[in-house]
Protein backbone atom coordinates (compact mmCIF):
# COMPACT_ATOMS: atom_id res chain seq x y z
CA UNK A 1 0.00 0.00 0.00
CA UNK A 2 2.78 2.37 0.82
CA UNK A 3 4.33 2.05 -2.59
CA UNK A 4 1.39 3.96 -4.45
CA UNK A 5 1.27 6.43 -1.29
CA UNK A 6 3.06 9.78 -2.40
CA UNK A 7 3.29 13.27 -0.63
CA UNK A 8 1.26 16.22 -2.15
CA UNK A 9 0.60 20.27 -0.85
CA UNK A 10 -2.24 18.57 0.73
CA UNK A 11 -1.03 15.20 2.17
CA UNK A 12 -0.87 11.61 1.20
CA UNK A 13 -2.39 10.66 -1.97
CA UNK A 14 -2.89 7.43 -4.25
CA UNK A 15 -0.57 7.65 -7.38
CA UNK A 16 -3.57 6.49 -9.03
CA UNK A 17 -7.03 5.92 -8.18
CA UNK A 18 -7.79 2.99 -6.85
CA UNK A 19 -10.90 2.29 -3.67
CA UNK A 20 -9.07 1.13 -0.63
CA UNK A 21 -10.78 -1.83 1.23
CA UNK A 22 -10.54 -1.45 5.04
CA UNK A 23 -7.73 -3.74 5.84
CA UNK A 24 -5.77 -1.71 3.07
CA UNK A 25 -6.45 1.52 4.91
CA UNK A 26 -5.82 -0.41 8.74
CA UNK A 27 -2.54 -0.91 6.90
CA UNK A 28 -1.44 2.31 5.53
CA UNK A 29 -2.11 4.11 8.79
CA UNK A 30 -0.49 1.60 11.13
CA UNK A 31 2.96 1.83 8.45
CA UNK A 32 2.35 5.93 8.68
CA UNK A 33 2.20 6.10 12.40
CA UNK A 34 5.23 3.40 12.36
CA UNK A 35 7.64 5.97 10.30
CA UNK A 36 7.13 8.48 13.21
CA UNK A 37 8.53 7.29 16.01
CA UNK A 38 7.22 4.05 18.88
CA UNK A 39 4.98 6.33 20.72
CA UNK A 40 3.14 7.40 18.08
CA UNK A 41 2.76 3.70 17.26
CA UNK A 42 3.23 1.77 20.10
CA UNK A 43 -0.51 3.41 21.60
CA UNK A 44 -2.25 0.96 19.05
CA UNK A 45 -0.67 -1.71 19.88
CA UNK A 46 -2.14 -1.72 23.45
CA UNK A 47 -6.00 -1.88 23.12
CA UNK A 48 -7.57 -5.26 21.25
CA UNK A 49 -7.82 -5.71 17.45
CA UNK A 50 -10.73 -3.72 16.87
CA UNK A 51 -10.25 -1.08 19.35
CA UNK A 52 -6.56 -1.13 17.73
CA UNK A 53 -7.71 -1.28 14.26
CA UNK A 54 -10.32 2.06 15.13
CA UNK A 55 -7.70 4.06 16.74
CA UNK A 56 -5.00 3.49 14.26
CA UNK A 57 -7.38 4.95 11.66
CA UNK A 58 -8.39 7.56 14.13
CA UNK A 59 -4.59 8.63 14.69
CA UNK A 60 -3.36 8.46 11.42
CA UNK A 61 -6.28 10.67 10.20
CA UNK A 62 -5.33 13.30 13.55
CA UNK A 63 -1.64 12.87 12.56
CA UNK A 64 -2.26 13.60 9.14
CA UNK A 65 -4.05 17.06 8.94
CA UNK A 66 -1.89 18.08 11.77
CA UNK A 67 0.91 17.63 9.49
CA UNK A 68 -0.85 19.20 6.44
CA UNK A 69 -1.96 22.40 8.34
CA UNK A 70 1.67 22.44 9.45
CA UNK A 71 3.21 22.83 6.70
CA UNK A 72 1.14 25.56 5.08
CA UNK A 73 -0.11 29.76 5.90
CA UNK A 74 -2.41 30.40 8.42
CA UNK A 75 -5.44 31.37 5.82
CA UNK A 76 -4.81 28.33 4.16
CA UNK A 77 -5.16 26.22 7.35
CA UNK A 78 -7.90 27.57 8.00
CA UNK A 79 -9.72 26.17 4.37
CA UNK A 80 -8.37 22.82 4.75
CA UNK A 81 -9.59 22.70 8.30
CA UNK A 82 -12.98 24.17 7.51
CA UNK A 83 -13.21 21.35 4.53
CA UNK A 84 -11.53 18.69 6.72
CA UNK A 85 -14.92 19.35 8.96
CA UNK A 86 -16.98 19.04 6.46
CA UNK A 87 -16.07 15.25 5.58
CA UNK A 88 -16.24 14.89 9.21
CA UNK A 89 -19.89 15.14 9.25
CA UNK A 90 -20.37 13.84 6.25
CA UNK A 91 -18.68 10.72 7.17
CA UNK A 92 -20.86 9.85 10.21
CA UNK A 93 -22.85 6.66 9.22
CA UNK A 94 -21.28 6.29 5.76
CA UNK A 95 -19.78 3.12 4.67
CA UNK A 96 -16.25 3.07 2.13
CA UNK A 97 -15.34 6.55 0.95
CA UNK A 98 -14.58 6.00 -2.62
CA UNK A 99 -13.21 7.79 -5.37
CA UNK A 100 -11.14 10.19 -3.07
CA UNK A 101 -6.93 9.98 -3.48
CA UNK A 102 -6.78 11.20 -0.42
CA UNK A 103 -5.93 8.02 2.08
CA UNK A 104 -7.25 10.08 5.03
CA UNK A 105 -10.02 10.23 3.42
CA UNK A 106 -10.44 6.37 3.70
CA UNK A 107 -9.08 6.19 7.15
CA UNK A 108 -11.77 8.54 8.48
CA UNK A 109 -15.01 6.67 6.76
CA UNK A 110 -13.45 3.76 8.26
CA UNK A 111 -13.44 4.80 11.79
CA UNK A 112 -16.43 6.11 11.61
CA UNK A 113 -18.19 2.86 10.19
CA UNK A 114 -16.53 1.00 13.33
CA UNK A 115 -18.06 3.89 15.43
CA UNK A 116 -21.51 3.29 14.23
CA UNK A 117 -20.93 -0.34 13.93
CA UNK A 118 -19.03 -1.54 17.08
CA UNK A 119 -19.55 1.23 19.93
CA UNK A 120 -22.43 2.64 21.87
CA UNK A 121 -23.97 5.61 21.63
CA UNK A 122 -22.21 6.45 24.98
CA UNK A 123 -18.97 5.89 23.50
CA UNK A 124 -19.87 7.82 19.96
CA UNK A 125 -20.68 10.94 21.78
CA UNK A 126 -17.42 11.05 23.29
CA UNK A 127 -15.40 10.60 20.70
CA UNK A 128 -17.33 12.81 18.20
CA UNK A 129 -16.83 15.59 21.44
CA UNK A 130 -12.96 15.07 21.59
CA UNK A 131 -12.88 15.26 17.38
CA UNK A 132 -14.60 18.68 17.57
CA UNK A 133 -12.37 19.97 20.31
CA UNK A 134 -9.04 19.00 18.30
CA UNK A 135 -11.42 20.76 15.38
CA UNK A 136 -11.47 23.82 17.25
CA UNK A 137 -7.72 23.07 18.86
CA UNK A 138 -6.32 22.89 14.90
CA UNK A 139 -8.36 26.31 14.55
CA UNK A 140 -6.99 27.68 17.52
CA UNK A 141 -3.51 26.90 16.80
CA UNK A 142 -4.11 28.72 13.03
CA UNK A 143 -5.12 31.35 14.54
CA UNK A 144 -2.66 32.34 16.76
CA UNK A 145 0.64 32.18 14.69
CA UNK A 146 2.48 35.06 15.80
CA UNK A 147 0.51 35.60 18.94
CA UNK A 148 1.94 35.46 22.47
CA UNK A 149 -1.33 34.08 24.52
CA UNK A 150 -1.96 34.38 28.17
CA UNK A 151 -1.83 31.59 30.49
CA UNK A 152 -5.77 30.90 30.65
CA UNK A 153 -5.81 30.91 26.68
CA UNK A 154 -2.40 28.17 26.72
CA UNK A 155 -4.36 26.33 28.82
CA UNK A 156 -7.80 26.38 26.71
CA UNK A 157 -5.63 25.46 23.90
CA UNK A 158 -4.18 21.97 25.23
CA UNK A 159 -7.49 21.13 26.51
CA UNK A 160 -8.99 21.60 23.42
CA UNK A 161 -5.80 19.62 22.06
CA UNK A 162 -3.47 16.75 24.12
CA UNK A 163 -6.62 16.47 26.97
CA UNK A 164 -9.22 15.64 23.88
CA UNK A 165 -6.48 13.00 22.63
CA UNK A 166 -6.12 11.24 25.93
CA UNK A 167 -10.42 10.98 25.36
CA UNK A 168 -10.02 9.68 22.26
CA UNK A 169 -7.46 7.68 22.96
CA UNK A 170 -9.21 5.85 26.61
CA UNK A 171 -12.84 5.76 24.68
CA UNK A 172 -11.68 4.25 21.45
CA UNK A 173 -9.33 1.85 22.73
CA UNK A 174 -12.18 1.40 25.68
CA UNK A 175 -9.45 1.31 28.54
CA UNK A 176 -10.45 -0.02 31.95
CA UNK A 177 -9.73 3.13 34.47
CA UNK A 178 -12.47 2.71 36.95
CA UNK A 179 -14.12 6.17 35.59
CA UNK A 180 -11.07 8.17 36.36
CA UNK A 181 -10.97 8.01 32.46
CA UNK A 182 -11.20 11.75 32.15
CA UNK A 183 -9.54 13.23 35.10
CA UNK A 184 -6.63 11.61 33.66
CA UNK A 185 -6.87 12.27 29.94
CA UNK A 186 -6.98 16.03 32.01
CA UNK A 187 -3.51 15.36 33.77
CA UNK A 188 -1.59 13.72 31.21
CA UNK A 189 -2.92 15.90 28.72
CA UNK A 190 -1.96 19.17 30.12
CA UNK A 191 1.55 17.86 31.24
CA UNK A 192 2.44 16.50 27.94
CA UNK A 193 0.97 19.82 26.17
CA UNK A 194 3.42 22.23 28.57
CA UNK A 195 5.90 19.11 27.76
CA UNK A 196 5.44 19.25 23.94
CA UNK A 197 5.32 22.90 23.38
CA UNK A 198 8.62 23.56 25.07
CA UNK A 199 10.48 21.11 23.80
CA UNK A 200 9.14 22.10 20.49
CA UNK A 201 9.72 26.04 21.18
CA UNK A 202 12.85 26.95 18.93
CA UNK A 203 11.37 24.87 15.87
CA UNK A 204 7.85 26.22 16.21
CA UNK A 205 9.05 29.66 16.51
CA UNK A 206 10.41 29.28 12.91
CA UNK A 207 7.02 28.78 12.04
CA UNK A 208 5.47 31.31 14.06
CA UNK A 209 4.21 29.87 17.23
CA UNK A 210 5.07 31.20 20.40
CA UNK A 211 4.73 28.43 22.58
CA UNK A 212 5.83 30.18 25.86
CA UNK A 213 2.65 32.73 27.47
CA UNK A 214 2.78 36.79 28.06
CA UNK A 215 3.53 35.82 31.59
CA UNK A 216 6.23 33.55 30.84
CA UNK A 217 8.16 36.29 28.96
CA UNK A 218 7.08 38.99 31.14
CA UNK A 219 8.97 37.32 34.11
CA UNK A 220 11.80 36.01 32.26
CA UNK A 221 12.63 39.70 30.84
CA UNK A 222 10.97 41.73 32.83
CA UNK A 223 9.35 43.90 30.51
CA UNK A 224 6.25 43.66 28.39
CA UNK A 225 4.43 40.77 28.40
CA UNK A 226 3.92 41.26 24.68
CA UNK A 227 7.90 41.52 23.28
CA UNK A 228 9.63 38.01 22.09
CA UNK A 229 13.13 37.34 22.64
CA UNK A 230 15.94 38.27 21.21
CA UNK A 231 17.52 35.28 19.41
CA UNK A 232 21.34 36.09 20.70
CA UNK A 233 19.89 35.90 24.23
CA UNK A 234 17.28 32.55 23.99
CA UNK A 235 19.44 30.51 25.59
CA UNK A 236 19.46 32.34 28.48
CA UNK A 237 16.30 32.48 28.83
CA UNK A 238 15.88 28.52 29.06
CA UNK A 239 17.27 27.67 32.21
CA UNK A 240 14.43 30.04 33.96
CA UNK A 241 11.21 29.47 32.01
CA UNK A 242 12.01 25.07 32.04
CA UNK A 243 12.06 25.47 36.06
CA UNK A 244 8.84 26.41 36.22
CA UNK A 245 7.20 24.74 33.37
CA UNK A 246 9.20 21.73 34.81
CA UNK A 247 7.61 21.67 38.02
CA UNK A 248 4.65 22.55 36.74
CA UNK A 249 4.76 19.48 34.43
CA UNK A 250 6.08 17.17 37.27
CA UNK A 251 2.92 18.17 39.43
CA UNK A 252 0.66 16.41 36.89
CA UNK A 253 2.62 13.78 36.16
CA UNK A 254 2.94 12.62 39.77
CA UNK A 255 -1.34 12.95 40.45
CA UNK A 256 -1.77 10.73 37.44
CA UNK A 257 0.35 8.44 39.15
CA UNK A 258 -1.77 8.84 42.57
CA UNK A 259 -4.73 8.21 40.23
CA UNK A 260 -3.46 5.32 38.82
CA UNK A 261 -2.44 3.16 41.59
CA UNK A 262 -6.05 3.11 42.29
CA UNK A 263 -6.75 1.11 38.32
CA UNK A 264 -7.41 -2.18 38.93
CA UNK A 265 -6.56 -3.50 35.35
CA UNK A 266 -3.59 -4.17 35.51
CA UNK A 267 -2.05 -3.28 31.88
CA UNK A 268 -4.06 0.21 32.20
CA UNK A 269 -2.37 0.83 34.95
CA UNK A 270 1.10 -0.02 34.00
CA UNK A 271 0.37 2.44 30.51
CA UNK A 272 -0.70 5.42 32.92
CA UNK A 273 2.44 4.86 34.98
CA UNK A 274 5.00 3.73 32.11
CA UNK A 275 3.68 7.19 29.98
CA UNK A 276 4.00 9.76 33.31
CA UNK A 277 7.41 8.08 33.57
CA UNK A 278 8.67 8.41 29.48
CA UNK A 279 7.00 12.37 29.86
CA UNK A 280 8.88 13.19 33.11
CA UNK A 281 12.23 11.79 32.13
CA UNK A 282 13.69 14.57 29.89
CA UNK A 283 12.48 16.86 32.84
CA UNK A 284 14.03 15.14 35.81
CA UNK A 285 17.37 13.86 33.52
CA UNK A 286 18.61 16.95 32.53
CA UNK A 287 17.06 16.96 28.85
CA UNK A 288 14.19 19.59 29.27
CA UNK A 289 15.58 22.19 26.69
CA UNK A 290 14.41 23.44 23.29
CA UNK A 291 15.02 20.55 20.76
CA UNK A 292 15.33 17.75 22.94
CA UNK A 293 12.99 14.82 22.56
CA UNK A 294 11.42 12.21 24.88
CA UNK A 295 10.75 8.42 23.95
CA UNK A 296 9.84 5.31 25.06
CA UNK A 297 12.97 3.49 26.37
CA UNK A 298 13.10 -0.12 24.98
CA UNK A 299 10.28 1.23 22.03
CA UNK A 300 12.89 0.93 19.44
CA UNK A 301 13.68 -2.42 19.69
CA UNK A 302 10.63 -3.24 19.76
CA UNK A 303 9.74 -2.14 16.40
CA UNK A 304 12.99 -3.79 14.85
CA UNK A 305 11.68 -7.19 16.61
CA UNK A 306 7.98 -6.36 14.82
CA UNK A 307 7.13 -8.44 11.08
CA UNK A 308 6.68 -5.94 8.32
CA UNK A 309 3.30 -7.18 8.01
CA UNK A 310 1.47 -4.35 10.03
CA UNK A 311 -1.35 -7.01 10.70
CA UNK A 312 1.08 -9.64 11.93
CA UNK A 313 3.00 -7.10 13.72
CA UNK A 314 0.08 -6.00 15.62
CA UNK A 315 -0.89 -9.49 16.88
CA UNK A 316 2.83 -10.18 17.90
CA UNK A 317 3.56 -6.18 19.54
CA UNK A 318 -0.03 -6.86 21.25
CA UNK A 319 1.23 -9.62 23.20
CA UNK A 320 4.46 -8.30 23.86
CA UNK A 321 3.67 -4.83 24.89
CA UNK A 322 2.77 -5.63 28.45
CA UNK A 323 6.11 -7.04 29.36
CA UNK A 324 7.32 -3.80 27.69
CA UNK A 325 5.30 -1.93 29.82
CA UNK A 326 6.63 -3.94 32.50
CA UNK A 327 9.95 -1.98 32.51
CA UNK A 328 10.12 1.20 34.41
CA UNK A 329 11.18 4.23 32.56
CA UNK A 330 13.38 6.38 34.85
CA UNK A 331 15.32 4.83 38.14
CA UNK A 332 14.54 4.69 41.18
CA UNK A 333 16.53 7.68 42.19
CA UNK A 334 15.10 9.72 39.99
CA UNK A 335 11.48 8.41 41.15
CA UNK A 336 12.10 9.67 44.38
CA UNK A 337 13.62 12.55 43.34
CA UNK A 338 10.69 13.46 41.50
CA UNK A 339 8.55 12.69 44.78
CA UNK A 340 10.69 15.16 46.86
CA UNK A 341 10.03 17.93 44.19
CA UNK A 342 6.65 17.79 44.19
CA UNK A 343 5.59 16.62 47.83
Amino acid sequence: MSRILVRGPLGLVLAEPIDVSYEAAVRAARKFLRNRDFLHYGSQLIPERLESETWSLAWAYVREVDDVIDSIDGRSARAVLAREWEKVRAAVGRGAYGGSRLIRDYWLTYFFRNLDEHYSEGEWKKVYSAIRELYLSALIDAARRGRILTPGEMVKLLKYKAVAFFKLYFTLGRFKLNGYEDKLAELLGLALGLLDDFLDALYDLKVGYVNLTSDEIAALRGRGAGMQPPASKTRLWWPRAAKRRGLAILKLLMKARHIAHRVRNPLARKTILRLTEAFAAPILEGRFVPGAIYFFKGGKLLLKLLPRDEMLAYEVGHRMIGTLLSIPQLTPALVKLWVKLTS
